[in-house]
């Protein structure tokens, strides 16, 4: 396969320049220029954001219905809420003079779940801007403590029958 490599640098205050490297299928220099690809790759990381929120926020991180239709309904409604929360963030950005993406998710979320018919929304938490933040690439899911099911219930019922109450 054959790949572009576009490089660039993050020149950081204080600290040493970073250099990234992008690899991508996007050969062509005149029609995929460097800069929008950098700019491409900027808003990958909005998109992740926008995942996270649904992921962790609207606890989505698995499809509970059983069947492709249920699959569907519950993946329409996630979509449903999650469009309705943003259209929320919009009103009130627009109201406190802020950019939309600054407005708390879960604030919103909140307001949303405890609001009564026609109350006024009133002003939600603005996230503080932080250009430079980094964070480590790490998962803490402190909810899922229990060992992974790596063999039929049926027979993890039959050892925790064997083991009185115990799995070993």
């Amino acid at each position: 396969m054959r790949v572009r490599e576009v490089r660039y640098q993050l020149p950081k205050k204080g600290q040493r320049t970073h250099l990234v490297t992008i690899a991508t299928t996007l050969l062509d220099p005149v029609r995929y220029p460097k800069e929008q690809i950098l700019r491409l790759y900027g808003v990958r990381w909005t998109v992740e954001t926008h995942l996270a929120e649904l992921k962790t926020t609207l606890q989505m991180r698995q499809i509970k219905c059983k069947t492709v239709e249920g699959a569907k309904k519950e993946l329409a409604v996630y979509c449903l809420v999650y469009n309705l929360v943003h259209a929320v963030m919009l009103t009130a950005a627009a109201r406190q003079h802020v950019e939309p993406q600054r407005i708390s998710f879960l604030d919103t979320i909140r307001w949303l779940r405890s609001a009564e018919v026609g109350e006024n929304l009133p002003d939600l938490v603005v996230n503080p801007h932080r250009p430079d933040r980094h964070e480590p690439r790490v998962i803490k899911d402190l909810k899922d403590s229990y060992r992974k099911m790596v063999k039929p219930r049926h027979i993890l019922k039959q050892e925790l029958h064997f083991w009185g109450g115990r799995l070993k």
